[in-house]
């Protein structure tokens, strides 16, 4: 009778010091597995990074996490693709993953007893979630079309950690300077902003750990050059606070060989063969005129051409000013020619002596006015 129960007594206190090993090897493995895992934690709006007064205990889940202050919201965007770049719309298509992190401590667990370190939701489970839970309420400032989500990803950390991941097709409008077109830089703008928290409540941050694009990213007739953000307050009607809106920026170049080889070469090349008056000293006008003006025409053709790929804008692009110089040139080769007519009658050696001269200065001056359109256009 005496050994049963001292038998019952150890196999108690095996099985107690069992247990709290057992647990003790959790809280190891649990606090390894944190350490070694991935680290969302790197955006600024995190638990880790950012702490907020505690909330009292009948506060709707719903408001800010942040009861004295404005709530961080990490954004963060990767680009995977761009397309449609239309000066004449001035709009373009964006595709890619736009990220928010923030922090709610009112959303914490014990991962030990979830066994996991962080809740998942999908699809229509996570708008749920988001509907029960505080949200920054992002949405594009400057669409001008269709919006389609194609994924949503609503991820809780155990600490509190909140991130919402979409991924999303959107027509953007843009804003272009088309003043050194075709050797223009363009900056695309995503424009997040909060249509529900004002500043005082909801402060943009930029997440540069979720921020980027495609390494095999590839745009027709343009390149990225760079990829940025800024913060801007905007005021608007709905509300008399300020607005913090989150600028995502996307500095592309323009790919210039077509327009090179295809517009500016044959343009050199038919004001560089209006020239060949200057060796027709003894051509009436009315052949020398000839060549001049079928450069004149084919120049005119070019700008009607080039007219449909810009948008009816007040200022002159470089190309404008190039055909424009191009122009006005073969107009003084005209004038030239008639001089020399003029001359041929009374002075013929000063006839010859102009074209002469005109060999030399008119590829001269071309030249020059070029350097000065290049040099003025930076």
């Amino acid at each position: 009778m005496i050994s049963t129960s001292r038998d019952r007594s150890v196999r108690f206190a095996f099985g107690a010091a069992t247990r709290l090993a057992l647990a003790a090897l959790c809280s190891v493995l649990a606090a390894h597995a944190e350490a070694e895992a991935p680290a969302h934690d790197e955006s600024p709006a995190a638990c880790a990074q950012v702490g907020y007064p505690p909330h009292d205990p009948g506060a709707d889940p719903r408001a800010a996490p942040n009861p004295q202050g404005p709530t961080l919201v990490g954004a963060g965007i990767f680009v995977t693709e761009l397309r449609e770049i239309d000066a004449v719309r001035d709009d373009f298509w964006f595709r890619g993953y736009v990220r928010a992190t923030w922090c709610d401590s009112r959303l914490a667990f014990d991962p030990v007893a979830a066994r996991a370190r962080e809740r998942v939701f999908m699809a229509a489970e996570a708008e749920r979630e988001i509907n029960r839970i505080w949200f920054p309420a992002g949405f594009p400032a400057n669409r001008v079309g269709q919006l389609e989500v194609s994924e949503r990803v609503l991820r809780i950390r155990h600490d509190g950690t909140v991130h919402h991941d979409l991924n999303l097709s959107v027509h953007l409008a843009a804003d272009y300077d088309l003043r050194r077109f075709p050797f223009d830089r363009q900056v695309l703008e995503l424009q997040v902003e909060s249509f529900l928290w004002p500043r005082d409540a909801l402060r943009w941050i930029a997440d540069e750990a979720s921020t980027g694009f495609a390494d095999d990213f590839d745009i027709p007739e343009w390149r990225i050059t760079r990829v940025g953000s800024r913060l801007e307050e905007k005021l608007a009607i709905r509300n008399p606070v300020a607005f913090d809106r989150f600028v995502f920026e996307i500095e592309v170049a323009r790919e210039s060989g077509f327009y090179l080889w295809k517009v500016m070469l044959p343009l050199f090349i038919i004001v560089a063969i209006s020239w060949a008056v200057f060796w027709m000293t003894d051509e009436p006008l009315a052949g020398r005129s000839r060549i001049t003006a079928t450069g004149v025409l084919t120049i005119v053709a070019y700008q009607f051409v080039m007219a449909e790929d810009l948008p009816r804008i007040a200022y002159l692009t470089l190309l404008d000013k190039l055909m424009i110089v191009s122009l006005v040139l073969l107009a003084v080769t005209v004038v030239q020619s008639m001089i020399v007519a003029r001359y041929q009658r009374d002075d013929p050696v000063g006839a010859t002596r102009i074209d002469r001269a005109s060999r030399w200065i008119f590829p001269l001056v071309y030249a020059g006015l070029l350097l000065v359109l290049a040099i003025s256009s930076g």
